[in-house]
């Protein structure tokens, strides 16, 4: 098989139309509006509607893709789903979305890196395509946190918001006197430290409680999110920080050679502590967690696409994509657009 580039050629998203704003909060735990924007940045954020589904969210950010796009279903071989909060245990969300947008010629799968998701996602998937095995990829991330959420818990109802973003890679022949990629994927660093498993997790129903009694000192063990927001958040900035910069220094680049950086949308004061510490400015930072909050998997790709849709990503462009999650997860990919 030959190499390939990649481009990513178009992006869409969707979220439900029910808004949670920090005045309604306000209604149902101990917090105030100034107390949840000063730490964390989010004014509002999403939540699937009663009869809404995950699935909804996915199909309709795949389809908003696929029209920009301008190419025919029939073309995309590749679908992958990044999700932790799928409407079913199986099949995969990346086959609910095949069967929906019609693509039958694709094979499909999902990925579950949490809210990594979608960077884990655009690299796998870029992969296939930079070998010749695939032409054509969908990349969707959607998650439906708010039904794991437990909204007497203030640390974290403030945080998570529902919603779906897609992008669509399509490979190109490389030229033949390119000693690397010249658009796409050009380099990545992904890392995970499973000893610290501990940090944050959210249990399913059939969890042994002796099992899950070693994940937490709780007396109580619930289905919904938990995380340990003092560690995560020191993990997170040094997580990030640290992969972004392995992969400037690999590439040999400086900082100011990113036109983009779309970060992980997990809390303001972490985007801006990786902003200092890399030197990247403000203004080149891709940001949507004001309005929706941290949707987990599908936050970068809300973020991403909402700068591509104001034309702030342009063609030529270095972006870099970062992020962190549970598991330990992290991990840092640049993009040649």
């Amino acid at each position: 098989m030959g190499l390939y580039d990649v481009s990513i050629i178009a992006t869409g998203s969707h979220v439900p139309d029910k808004v949670i704003t920090n005045a309604d909060l306000e209604a149902m735990v101990d917090t105030n509006d100034e107390w949840i924007r000063t730490r964390t940045g989010i004014r509002e954020r999403r939540q699937l509607g009663e009869e809404e589904t995950v699935t909804d969210l996915a199909i309709a950010a795949a389809q908003k893709a696929i029209e920009q796009a301008g190419i025919d279903i029939n073309d995309i071989d590749l679908i992958i789903a990044a999700t932790f909060t799928p409407d079913l245990y199986f099949p995969p969300l990346a086959s609910m979305i095949q069967r929906g947008i019609g693509a039958k010629k694709a094979v499909c799968f999902d990925s579950n890196a949490v809210c990594a998701g979608f960077l884990y996602s655009l690299v796998q998937g870029s992969q296939f395509l930079q070998t010749g095995a695939y032409k054509t990829a969908l990349i969707v991330a959607a998650e439906g946190i708010t039904r794991y959420i437990d909204y007497t818990d203030r640390n974290s109802c403030i945080l998570f918001g529902d919603g779906a973003g897609a992008a669509i890679l399509q490979a190109t022949p490389r030229p033949e006197c390119a000693q690397g990629p010249t658009t796409g994927l050009l380099d990545f660093d992904l890392g995970s430290d499973g000893s610290r498993v501990d940090v944050a997790f959210t249990p399913r129903h059939t969890a042994p409680k002796s099992w899950l009694d070693t994940l937490s000192n709780r007396e109580t063990i619930t289905p919904y999110i938990w995380q340990d927001g003092r560690a995560m958040f020191k993990a997170a900035v040094n997580g990030m920080t640290d992969s972004l910069k392995r992969v400037l220094e690999r590439q040999q680049l400086d900082a100011s050679a990113i036109d983009v950086l779309v970060p992980h949308q997990a809390n303001l004061r972490i985007i801006e502590a990786i902003a200092e510490r890399t030197g990247i400015p403000a203004e080149k930072t891709a940001l949507c967690i004001e309005e929706y909050g941290n949707a987990s998997a599908a936050a970068m790709a809300l973020a991403f696409d909402k700068w591509m849709r104001l034309g702030k990503v342009k063609k030529g462009d270095l972006v870099m994509f970062t992020a962190f999650a549970g598991g330990l997860i992290w991990g840092s990919a640049l993009f040649r657009m």
